[in-house]
Formats: structure tokens, sequence, C-alpha cells
């Protein structure tokens, strides 16, 4: 369904932040990207969804493409019109409007208002919380409460791939795990595509079925999911375990691995 080559992508004419980009996310997949803070996943989002042109990006090299058509230089509009919508990271809610009015802004491209109802009582049955909050103000939601709350409204806009960005960020265990449990449920009942941005690995390689791990930009290392949990390096690394499974943190893991090149 989408398909990254080459993809290339610099800020303000000179900082380069996507350097040779590949990757692709199958129709009805759900594929990971994975990687620390400032490794290029939430700029890899914004070259898919049009918004790098926000913060002055630009693609400058390679192609994206969504069901066979480039996309690369569409205007955000267009490319929502596509069917593609990014969930930002940081719980974008319209804080002044009630949780029903900020779903029914997810559908504001669509004309048929009875097939809007019925997809609020779709939203209101992955969300039962959403349900009861409906005529609440947004901005008095809990973090947990407002994730669900972009995520329904995503839904509201009936898209083909979803954009996730860091969605269990700043969340307690308990709510990272609905979360995850409704978005793997979304995707096998509403064949909704999903390309996932996360930091928390171990959640993301369990619901999906690819991941890719980012470094300064590039593409280090990808593969099935089950074979990226089994990975030293990302056992290691990411999920902050030795080879004999003794906790190690993330800094003094790279230490040791540049420690190794040198003495080698």
């Amino acid at each position: 369904m989408l398909e990254l080559t080459n993809v290339e992508m610099i800020y303000n004419k000179v900082i380069m932040v996507l350097k040779g980009i590949s990757l692709s996310v199958p129709e009805g997949g759900i594929v990971a990207l994975l990687g620390a803070n400032g490794a290029g996943k939430t700029s890899t989002l914004k070259s898919i969804s049009g918004l790098e042109h926000t913060e002055e990006g630009e693609v400058t090299r390679g192609h994206i493409t969504f069901e066979g058509r480039r996309i690369e230089h569409m205007d955000p509009t267009q490319i929502v019109r596509q069917g593609i919508i990014q969930v930002m990271e940081g719980r974008r809610v319209l804080e002044h409007l009630t949780v029903e009015q900020n779903l029914l802004v997810g559908s504001h491209l669509r004309p048929e208002m009875r097939e809007v109802r019925q997809d609020l009582d779709l939203v209101f049955d992955y969300f039962p919380a959403l349900k009861a909050l409906r005529n609440h103000t947004s901005g008095y939601l809990s973090g947990g409460e407002q994730q669900m709350l972009v995520l329904g409204r995503a839904l509201m806009a009936r898209p083909k791939l979803i954009l996730l960005d860091e969605p269990s960020l700043g969340l307690a265990p308990l709510m990272v795990q609905e979360i995850f449990r409704v978005l793997k449920e979304v995707n096998q009942r509403e064949k909704i595509t999903m390309l996932l941005v996360e930091q928390n690995v171990r959640v993301a390689l369990e619901i999906a079925q690819h991941g890719y791990i980012m470094e300064n930009g590039r593409i280090v290392l990808d593969g099935p999911s089950p074979v990226l949990l089994e990975n030293e390096d990302i056992k290691e690394f990411y999920l902050g375990l030795s080879l004999k499974g003794k906790r190690k943190s993330y800094r003094e893991a790279k230490h040791y691995k540049r420690r190794k090149r040198w003495l080698g």
C-alpha cells in the first residue's frame, strides 16, 4: 500500500534528517518504525503526510508511493483525501470542544451524516469511556482519555492508512496495554493499515508484523517482528537486556558496543 524509496528530507534547506529511507507497508498490515529520540521517525511520518512543509521541510530525493500514486509533493489536504491520517505525538485535542465535537471534526471531509453517526457509534464501541464523556470538554480529560479521543477522531475519517506517532507516550502501563489492544482490534476488524512509530519496542512488535529500526536518519535493521524480538542487539539496546538476561541501560550498552569496535 505504501512504499518509500531512497527518501531524503531536509529542513531549512540545510539539515538533512532522512538519509535514503526505504520501507514498505503492506495493505492491512501493521508495521513498526522504531528507534531512539532524534532518529528521524517523526520526520518519516511527516514526509508521508505532507506535514514537513509546516516546519520548512522538503523531500529532496526519492519517492513516496501510496496505492501506486506518487504523493511526496502533494498538499497535506490532498494526502488526507487519499485516505492517509496522521495521529500526531502529544495528544493534539481541540481542548475547548467537547469529546463528540472533536470526533466530528475528524469527519469534516465526509458529506453523508448518517454514515458519520454510524461511525461515531463505532468509535464509542471501541472506546466506551468516550461515550460516557461525550459532552465533556476535551481539555479536562486525562492523558489516556485524550489518546483514545485522537485515535477515535482518526477513525472518523475512515482512513485507509493511519500514521501513529508515539501513542504510548506518557501513559500508564495499563492504559498502554488497552490502547494497543484496541489498535490491534481495529486493524483486524476494520482492515485499516498502520505505520506505528514507537519507543516502547516490545509493545510495538507484539502487534506489528514487521519492524524497521532507525538510527541517525537511516534504516539500520528490519525484519519480521518475532525475529527482531529475538535479536540480541535489539534486546540489549532497546529492551535493556544483556545476553545473560541482566538488566542493562541503553547508555551502557551503546558504550560497550563502541568500546568493542575500538578494541576490535
